[in-house]
C-alpha cells in the first residue's frame, strides 16, 4: 500500500473538516462549549506551529465562547 502525505496543507480546508467531524461525533445533549475547551487543552502544546492548527483552534475557541486565545 502506498500512502501520500501532503507537505503543505495550509489553506486546504482540513481544519473545517476536522471540526465538522468532531461535531458530528459528539453525543446528543453534549455540552459543546465544555467539550471544545477540552479540545483546546489538547491543542495547546502545538501553539502557532501550523496555520491549520491555528485555524482549528480558532473554531474551537468560537464554539467555547472565547474571543481570542485561551488563557
Amino acid at each position: 500500500m502506498h500512502v501520500t502525505i501532503e507537505q503543505n496543507t495550509s489553506g486546504s480546508g482540513k481544519p473545517e473538516s476536522v471540526f465538522i467531524s468532531w461535531l458530528l461525533w459528539q453525543p446528543r445533549g453534549a455540552d459543546l462549549p465544555a467539550e471544545a475547551l477540552k479540545e483546546l487543552v489538547k491543542l495547546a502544546p502545538y501553539r502557532d506551529r501550523d496555520p491549520d492548527i491555528v485555524r482549528l483552534r480558532s473554531l474551537f475557541e468560537r464554539l467555547a465562547g472565547r474571543s481570542g486565545r485561551p488563557h
